[in-house]
């Protein structure tokens, strides 16, 4: 018995008729004549009894008919996994360390499409601690990160740069200076990405070596929580730039570093061992393309 012979009895059984289930189904009246004779011989039941002026539904069709709904519909999902593994569009996964999405925004995903429509891409945004594990597992050969790492077997290309700054509440004495000396920063309370960031372990590197102690309060990867907690006065926020400019808050200043130099460089990274496939050397010549024919529009703190 196949899905076909369902669809058929199915129609019959709504419509009464053979005729007019035919009609609905643009075949023959002969064809689903034989297809309901056939599954009556299969099942060695009688489906179908003409009354006067239909046909009329016997009591093995009425169980046979929940049955055969509850199969086409099991049928329809099996295709719709089928179609989903025969899709045209290769999927391309590609991670990445927080806030790249956020800093290209929108405009590159949409030019990428508009270049490579059979491509689907699948960013991940993870930790620089995750990713560089991965690399080093080779569970992946390529990712954007802001470390270059051991040059015989990874090489890398630079890509851009964001700036490092503290968001801080608007009653806090800091907020009325023009700059922020790392100095200042000892003994305050400090809400900042965490351990598993290079940017923010090169910054509490810095502080340490230079005998500065801030009370670290907060750690995390949500930059919403860090921008929160400046905002409620518990803790001065460390982050990016383009990240803490996105902020919509009257009770907090955003401030730069007065030294030069504490910056989060992003790289593309890839085993110089593998083979890029296809779909992963469209992606680095656009993405490469892209961020130099963009630099002037993005975010920019000056």
């Amino acid at each position: 018995m196949s899905p076909r012979q369902l669809e058929y009895f199915l129609e019959i059984y709504n419509q009464r008729s053979i005729k007019k289930a035919a009609e609905k189904l643009i075949i023959s009246p002969q064809a689903v004549s034989k297809s309901i004779k056939e599954m009556e011989e299969e099942l060695q039941v009688e489906l179908f009894i003409r009354g006067k002026k239909s046909l009329e539904p016997t009591v093995e069709a009425e169980y046979l008919k929940n049955h055969a709904i509850k199969i086409l519909e099991e049928f329809e999902k099996i295709n719709t996994i089928k179609n989903f593994t025969q899709r045209e569009n290769k999927v391309l996964t590609i991670y990445s360390v927080d806030g790249f999405l956020q800093y290209v925004t929108v405009k590159f995903i949409e030019d990428f499409q508009k270049y490579f429509s059979g491509i689907t891409l699948n960013i991940i945004e993870t930790t620089e601690k995750d990713i560089v594990k991965k690399l080093e597992k080779r569970e992946i050969d390529n990712a954007i990160i802001t470390t270059p790492l051991d040059s015989e077997v990874f090489s890398h290309t630079y890509l851009y740069s964001n700036k490092n700054c503290l968001v801080i509440h608007k009653d806090n004495p800091l907020a009325k200076k023009k700059s922020i000396s790392e100095f200042e920063l000892d003994k305050q309370p400090i809400a900042g990405k965490g351990s598993a960031y290079s940017c923010y372990n090169s910054n509490m590197k810095k502080f340490f070596q230079s005998n500065i102690n801030p009370q670290i309060i907060l750690e995390t990867t949500n930059d919403s929580l860090i921008i929160e907690m400046a905002e409620h006065n518990l803790a001065i926020g460390i982050t990016l730039d383009y990240i803490a400019f996105t902020a919509n808050s009257e009770n907090i200043v955003i401030k730069p570093f007065e030294q030069e130099g504490i910056v989060r460089n992003v790289f593309w990274i890839e085993n110089n061992n593998a083979l890029l496939t296809k779909e992963e050397q469209s992606f680095r010549k656009f993405l490469f393309n892209w961020i130099e024919e963009h630099k002037s529009q993005l975010f920019s703190w000056i």
